[in-house]
This record gives structure tokens, C-alpha cells and sequence, in this order.
């Protein structure tokens, strides 16, 4: 894709609109809500959005319109990147700050242990999370995850799902081998439960003492960031989660290219 063509409204002869738009999405709202906020700016309905972000998260969105809804597969293959804040200190069912708070105690980051997540620099084999639109056996795990009044992942990634009426759901996690062209970590820096969103602090009581490690991956298609953020915290021992997450590139796509969807040009 030519530089030329990215944020550029096109329309042919029978008056229909293509495109492909990177958007600088913000954080609170969903990638389908960019995608229904396209649709009404340039007033049609071919639209749709080459890989989500979950509502939390920020960064480059590809919105296709159009003819160019034929290349969601293109982008959806192209490697990305990532800015994060890992949080160590307390994790919850989604991973993220959505989620219900699951444990949470009170940290130290051992320097020692620090040295074990060099591991990571070379890829390794991924479990998919449970909040997650993969499909086992028939079910999307995310569907099947909201829907149960709990689950617990044992021995061998298998999840257990308790559904309401006593029933139980069994299924063995998807693992696939992820790679990273990028893997640069900061030092942990230590805050207090004043630090954290205040959505996120509600969820929390009588722990104060966390850690923070600002994280910037380059990573291959089917990188679940939130699962890497748990299972660094599982290599030195705490519970963790992502904190905040920004999509810095899909492909040759950086942020500072993208628009906000103010600025998306009229049709």
C-alpha cells in the first residue's frame, strides 16, 4: 500500500466510497464503534475494521471502506506493535482493567527474577485466553465466559466452566507459537493504589504496594498482549495484568499517520 492511499476518500463513477483509514481510536469505546461512527461520516454501509482493539486500549485502527473491505485478511497477517503498562500486584478474569479483580496482594520485583523473562525474547508457545473470540469444540470462549457464573483454568490449560443450573463446560486452550521482532522492557517502577484508575482502584482494598513495567513489543499475527502480561507475572511469581495497552503500527501503518475519526474527511 502506497503512502498516498492511506486517509484518502475515493469515489468512482457510480458514486461509492473506498478507503483505508488508519484511526488513532480512543480509549472507552469499541473498535465497532469507529467503524458505525465511519459509516455514518461517509454515509455508507461497506465498512469494517481489519483487526479489533479491545475498549480500553488506543492506537491505529485499520478501517476498510468500501472495495478495500476485500484486504481485511492483508492486514490482519501484518506483524504489530505495541506500547503496554504491565501491572504487578493484582489480576483479574479479562487480564485487563475490565475485568473482575481476582487476586491482589501486596509485591516486591526481585531483580533476580527479572532476568527470567530474557525467556520471552524468543517467542514461545501461548496459551489463547478465555476472553478471547476463538472457538473450542463449537463454543467462543468469550461468549461461553460471560455467559458462566465462574471458571478456573487448571492442569494442561484446560478451563472449567460452571454454567448456571450446575452444568459444567470442559475445554483444552488452543496454545500457538508466538514471535517477537521487538522486546524491550523498563525497569519496574513502584506505585500506590492513588496511581492506579480510579475504576480500577474500587475494585482493590487493604493492598497499596504495586509495581509498574512499561513494555514495547513487535510482535507476530495472533499475539494476545494480555496473555503476555499474565504470564510475566507467572514467571516471577505475581499476579499481573495489562494496565494500559497502544497499538503502535500494523504493518507499514504507524500512529503518527493516523487520524481521529474528527478528522476523517467527508465524503
Amino acid at each position: 500500500m502506497g503512502e498516498d492511499s492511506l486517509n484518502k476518500i475515493k469515489i468512482d463513477e457510480f458514486k461509492r466510497v473506498s478507503a483505508i483509514l488508519g484511526i488513532s481510536k480512543p480509549s472507552g469505546i469499541t473498535s465497532h464503534d469507529v467503524v458505525d461512527q465511519v459509516r455514518r461520516k461517509l454515509k455508507t454501509r461497506k465498512v469494517g475494521h481489519a483487526g479489533a482493539l479491545d475498549p480500553f486500549a488506543t492506537g491505529v485502527l485499520v478501517v476498510l471502506v468500501g472495495r478495500y473491505t476485500k484486504r481485511s485478511d492483508q492486514f490482519l497477517n501484518e506483524d504489530k506493535e505495541y506500547k503496554c503498562k504491565i501491572l504487578f500486584g493484582i489480576s483479574t478474569d479479562t487480564q485487563d482493567p475490565e475485568g473482575e479483580v481476582m487476586d491482589s496482594s501486596s509485591v516486591n520485583i526481585v531483580p533476580d527474577n527479572l532476568k527470567k523473562l530474557e525467556k520471552f525474547r524468543e517467542g514461545y508457545l501461548q496459551r489463547v485466553p478465555v476472553f478471547s473470540s476463538v472457538k473450542v469444540q463449537g463454543y467462543k470462549l468469550r461468549e461461553l465466559a460471560r455467559k458462566a457464573e465462574s471458571f478456573e483454568i487448571g492442569k494442561n490449560d484446560f478451563v472449567t466452566f460452571k454454567m448456571k443450573g450446575g452444568k459444567s463446560i470442559k475445554l483444552e486452550l488452543p496454545k500457538r507459537k508466538v514471535v517477537f521482532s521487538k522486546f524491550e522492557m523498563d525497569d519496574p517502577e513502584k506505585i500506590s493504589l492513588k496511581d492506579l484508575p480510579e475504576d480500577l482502584a474500587k475494585k482493590i482494598s487493604k493492598v497499596d504496594n504495586f509495581f509498574i513495567m512499561n513494555l514495547v513489543v513487535g510482535c507476530s499475527k495472533g499475539t494476545y498482549i494480555r496473555q503476555l502480561a499474565e504470564d510475566i507475572g507467572h514467571e516471577v511469581g505475581l499476579p499481573a495484568m495489562l494496565l494500559e495497552l497502544e497499538r503502535t503500527r500494523v504493518g507499514t501503518i504507524s500512529l503518527d499517520q493516523c487520524i481521529s475519526i474528527d478528522d476523517l474527511p467527508q465524503s
